[in-house]
């Protein structure tokens, strides 16, 4: 009997100090959670509150965080949920979701949903609130603004400023229960972000984030060791399963080469074979820092061209019933295209060329002395730097050189001119324009860089057609036809001014929201994918 007290005793008191010590285990446990993530206004981003810093100060407050995030038992409402499954798929917008403290929010909400004090749940629901916050502040700027702060080495063109007041902007969204929405429209408005986005949703769905890549060489080098080097690099893309037949290697071969700009032929040449040496990593990080350079763009209306370097593409976008696409040939590798933004002034019907000094000095100039007929035979003008004209013949080619010479050259209008026969032309400080071409085999190539930096267009006179309709213009397409008969330049002004947006993207999406991966033809992703993924960026 006195054993049976005794072992109840025991019991009691082992029982009563194991409760102690849960509850004292607890206790520290929650005490270093608010040590290790609270944060307050005064070491916040000041960058997301560019002029209302107090407001942060007052927005804190249990009630106002915990009626956004969480239900009445202090556990995660739709909302919150919501948002946390944002932040774990924030790869799906090209974002990093270790930026957003996602393991630290885990981890806090297990341990609410252990809790077994309300006393306790409440503290860490405050914690978890705060966290909740600052990362919708923080995803919201990213979202709309993009990561990186300074991209002037990045891109020529001017970035869009950050001007929203984040507090107010949830606290807005949360009266009109719209948090997840409002956070999602901060995303860039351009079509071509939107279907980046989706195609970004697709690639994942399809493909891994493996960085194993299979160094594969073209079928000139050893066409046999460039099947097996190209079948196990489309494994690793997921385009074809291990042991394939023939029929279905090339037909995810040309799959492959569709997705990534190239001509569809199962054949394994030079561009092929570099496309499918990188990894799927490797193009998960071009498309995001495709969607990070969108961020950097302002907002565009309905009526625009649009070119894209990379993509050697021009589209015509008039409101929501035309949208026609152009093929183009932009500046070669030492004649980069800039990205330029401005908007139509007029088009030239039969143009001349006033073929800049350095095309003079370096190419006219070398050709004339190897053929005598050459400027002659390509109807060619010479002028004095006063322009006064001079016969080409009577000057003494052999002796003029690049540190003599004293020339202005121009090329007739017509089927030779090197402009084609009409051009489009807009104010920028490069002095480059779109225009019409000769040389019509470029565009059949894969990359189509070869300009000395202005835009040469496929179909240009169905381009100048519809920006006339558009432009409500006094002359028509039937005009720019009669001044090209009569042998005579003509320049048509614009009226409405039609806004052109020159860029370098090098992702793009076909009709079905896949992605497309251009090749960087110019290496300008480089940098911004070293700062995309840079650990030294502020999280």
């Amino acid at each position: 009997m006195k054993f049976s007290l005794y072992f109840m005793l025991f019991i009691i008191c082992f029982n009563s100090c194991a409760n102690k010590k849960q509850s004292l285990d607890q206790s520290i446990s929650i005490g270093n959670l608010v040590n290790e993530y609270a944060f307050t206004s005064k070491a916040y981003d000041t960058t997301i509150l560019p002029k209302n810093l107090k407001a942060l100060d007052t927005f804190y407050t249990a009630t106002t965080v915990q009626s956004i995030w969480f239900d009445d038992l202090l556990l995660l409402n739709k909302i919150g949920e919501n948002f946390i499954n944002i932040l774990h798929n924030a790869n799906q917008y090209g974002l990093d979701p270790k930026q957003y403290s996602v393991d630290k929010i885990q981890r806090i909400y297990h341990i609410i949903k252990e809790s077994k004090t309300i006393k306790n749940r409440k503290e860490l629901a405050s914690l978890l609130g705060e966290l909740l916050t600052k990362n919708y502040f923080i995803l919201g700027k990213h979202l709309n603004y993009g990561l990186i702060e300074n991209v002037d080495i990045l891109t020529t063109l001017s970035r869009k400023e950050f001007v929203i007041n984040m507090p107010d902007y949830l606290l807005m969204a949360y009266k009109k229960d719209s948090v997840i929405d409002y956070l999602l429209a901060l995303q860039p408005s351009q079509d071509g972000y939107k279907k980046l986005q989706k195609g970004m949703v697709k690639f994942l769905q399809s493909s891994t984030l493996s960085k194993e890549r299979a160094k594969v060489n073209t079928y000139k080098v050893d066409s046999l060791k460039a099947i097996a080097q190209s079948k196990k690099a489309l494994v690793i893309h997921s385009y074809i399963p291990k042991n394939s037949t023939d029929t279905i290697f090339i037909r995810g071969l040309r799959k492959f080469q569709y997705e990534h700009g190239l001509k569809p032929d199962g054949i394994i040449g030079t561009n092929t074979a570099y496309a499918l040496s990188k990894s799927p990593y490797e193009y998960y990080q071009s498309a995001a820092a495709s969607l990070e350079r969108w961020r950097w763009k302002p907002s565009w209306g309905k009526d625009y061209i649009y070119v894209n370097i990379p993509a050697y593409r021009l589209w015509i976008s008039l409101g929501d019933t035309l949208k026609i696409e152009h093929k183009v040939v932009v500046g070669k590798l030492r004649n980069k295209t800039p990205e330029v933004y401005s908007k139509l002034s007029y088009i030239a019907a039969y143009p001349y060329w006033h073929v800049p000094t350095s095309i003079s000095v370096n190419e006219v100039l070398v050709k004339q002395k190897k053929d005598s007929n050459y400027m002659t035979r390509n109807n060619y003008e010479v002028f004095t730097k006063k322009l006064e004209p001079v016969s080409i013949k009577q000057i003494n080619w052999d002796a003029v050189n690049r540190s003599n010479f004293n020339f202005y050259f121009r090329q007739r209008g017509g089927s030779s001119n090197a402009l084609g026969l009409v051009k489009f032309i807009f104010y920028n400080k490069y002095s480059i324009y779109l225009h019409d071409t000769p040389t019509k085999y470029h565009f059949n190539r894969e990359i189509r860089a070869y300009s000395h930096g202005c835009i040469r267009v496929q179909d240009a006179m169905q381009l100048a057609d519809n920006v006339l309709r558009y432009d409500e213009n006094l002359f028509s397409i039937d005009s720019v036809y009669s001044y090209v008969e009569k042998c005579n330049e003509k320049k048509m002004m614009l009226t409405k001014k039609l806004p052109v947006y020159i860029q370098y993207i090098v992702c793009d999406t076909d009709k079905d929201n896949t992605i497309i991966f251009y090749r960087d033809v110019y290496k300008k992703d480089d940098d911004v994918i070293r700062l995309l993924f840079d650990n030294q960026l502020v999280k």
